[in-house]
């Protein structure tokens, strides 16, 4: 028995954890920045996409910090532009450490592959049951502990120790906990493979996970918060998915890892080029190359691929269904549901410690800016006030504000990246969707539940199921400890799916040893998880 590889440094990482545009032809989609912040959260933008580690120091760009996602995304919405080396062996490796390990009949421990904002691998440890999404620390060359929050490391809470047959392929978990209790927990078949496909000239990779039961699988395809995040920024979330019998498709985001193209999205606020791109029409497509990939695989069944992000991916996900009504499900977690501006003016004063006198100064530099940029007037007064602002007051500064280099660029930018909104093409989205957010998500405001129901309202569709969470942070993280999912939201996940795509060994006899949703048998405890009775919210 063994413990999983160390990470390359031990410091604790920096969480990277943030008029209307109608884009409902080809320009659909659009993501955000998240405002930065000292935060006592857990997040990374699965996106999630995202996870702000908590008691951790956010890395500040200007005011401004973009939560990824998922990502915990992870979260959704925080990340690394290209993948560290690790020690052991990398996630297409057979023998390797990453997988679903089955404790009990009902109960699964996933450990999944992260790469954080200082570009190190790290290691999660999920409970899917209780939520718990955690780091893992090596301790010794046999052994690694969980502590008592995301980046907390003592006192351990958990110890873990790989199995390994004579081959020396991992088995399974020994888990100890701090009480003294003892389990064991058996390693779940899963083929891995490492895939390339296209959109037009740009070239993704990704890796696409398989279950090991007799297809044809249903898929599902992970999509990004913002910033430039690879495979490995999507949290818990991959592992998860595969542990309800799902394939599951995960790529580097375009210019990104090992993808190619160059990254047009909501952190793309002061290019020095301004391309002809509109946001998010880049993403959608990537998306879309992403799901019809999958369609064109043996093991898959092609009428059941949905799409699920987190922040930005969240958003990306309700614009790709509404391009392509062969999407058989679209889910959006903590995705903005409105014209991006807007979410920025949300962001711009929130997570950060200011006085009541200082938030009302943030909103008005950023409405003088934002005027700026929609208007093209009174750019010098903001060149005035910026530049007082530098010296006196750097806290003004939300978004790129600090970094704009000219009236061309700031034109460029609302144009083509601030004034979108999703909502105009949410009428076209056919299949069923599950929008989730946080109560106290300081990235997108909740109110987009209400937005989003609205506007699927003016469609035929009847199966949409909203939701938003106590207590909970943007990646869905509960607050405040932050350190395990709101409760409910795994729960939520695997009911709401699994009552609409048959997943071969999940909801079916084919493999009964490996799952059993669990069922409340009573209706309060259902409802105090904060899970879905039905398929629509009031």
């Amino acid at each position: 028995m063994e413990a999983i590889p160390k990470a390359q440094t031990w410091r604790p990482e920096a969480a990277l954890a943030s008029g209307v545009r109608d884009c409902s032809r080809e320009q659909t989609g659009r993501g955000y920045n998240t405002m930065l912040r000292d935060a006592k959260m857990e997040i990374h933008v699965y996106g999630i996409g995202v996870f702000l580690s908590s008691r951790m120091k956010l890395r500040m760009r200007q005011s401004v910090l973009l939560f990824h996602a998922l990502v915990l995304a992870f979260p959704t919405a925080s990340w690394a532009a290209a993948p560290a080396q690790e020690a052991g062996p990398g996630p297409g490796t057979n023998g390797g450490y990453y997988g679903n390990h089955s404790v009990a009949p009902d109960h699964m421990i996933g450990i999944d592959r992260f790469i954080n904002d200082a570009g190190d691998t790290v290691v999660l440890i999920s409970d899917y049951q209780s939520g718990v999404v955690r780091r893992l620390f090596s301790v010794s060359e046999t052994e690694s502990v969980m502590g008592p929050g995301f980046d907390v490391q003592s006192p351990p809470e958990l110890r873990v120790r790989f199995v390994r047959d004579s081959k020396r392929n991992v088995t399974g978990l020994s888990l100890q906990w701090a009480n003294g209790t003892t389990n064991s927990a058996k390693r779940v078949p899963l083929m891995e493979q490492e895939v390339t496909f296209t959109d037009g000239a740009v070239r993704l990779a990704g890796t696409l996970m398989l279950p090991a039961t007799k297809g044809p699988h249903p898929a599902i395809v992970l999509l990004h918060g913002s910033g430039p995040l690879t495979r490995y920024s999507f949290g818990p979330y991959p592992h998860f998915f595969t542990s309800l019998g799902f394939a599951v498709l995960i790529y580097d985001k375009r210019g990104t890892g090992a993808s190619t193209g160059t990254l047009v999205d909501a952190s793309t606020g002061d290019p020095a080029h301004l391309p002809a791109e509109y946001y998010p029409e880049g993403l959608v497509d990537d998306a879309l190359a992403a799901f019809r990939y999958l369609q064109g695989r043996k093991e898959i069944n092609p009428k059941e691929i949905g799409v699920w992000g987190s922040s930005e991916g969240g958003m990306l996900a309700t614009q790709a269904a509404a391009r392509n009504k062969d999407i058989a499900f679209a889910i959006c977690s903590s995705g903005f549901m409105g014209p991006l501006w807007e979410t920025l003016y949300y962001q711009a004063a929130r997570g950060r410690d200011l006085s009541a006198a200082q938030a009302d100064e943030v909103l008005a530099f950023t409405r003088l800016w934002m005027k700026v940029a929609r208007t093209g007037n009174d750019y010098e007064l903001f060149l005035k006030q910026r530049e007082e602002a530098r010296r006196e007051k750097p806290w003004l500064f939300s978004y790129t504000s600090a970094d704009f280099t000219s009236l061309e660029q700031m034109r460029w930018t609302w144009d083509h990246i601030l004034s979108f909104s999703p909502l105009p093409a949410l009428s076209q989205v056919a299949c069923p969707v599950l929008g989730l957010w946080g109560e106290l998500d300081q990235s997108t405001d909740a109110a987009a539940e209400r937005n989003m129901r609205g506007a699927l309202s003016k469609s035929e569709n009847r199966d949409v199921t909203t939701k938003i969470f106590p207590n909970a942070s943007h990646p869905l993280m509960e607050m405040p400890s932050g350190s395990r999912m709101a409760p409910g939201v795994f729960e939520t996940l695997r009911t709401w799916l699994l009552a609409r795509v048959h997943a071969p060994g999940i909801n079916s006899d084919d493999r009964p040893e490996l799952w059993t949703p669990y069922v409340f048998t009573n209706p309060a405890d259902a409802e105090r998880f904060g899970v879905l009775q039905g398929t629509s919210s009031d």
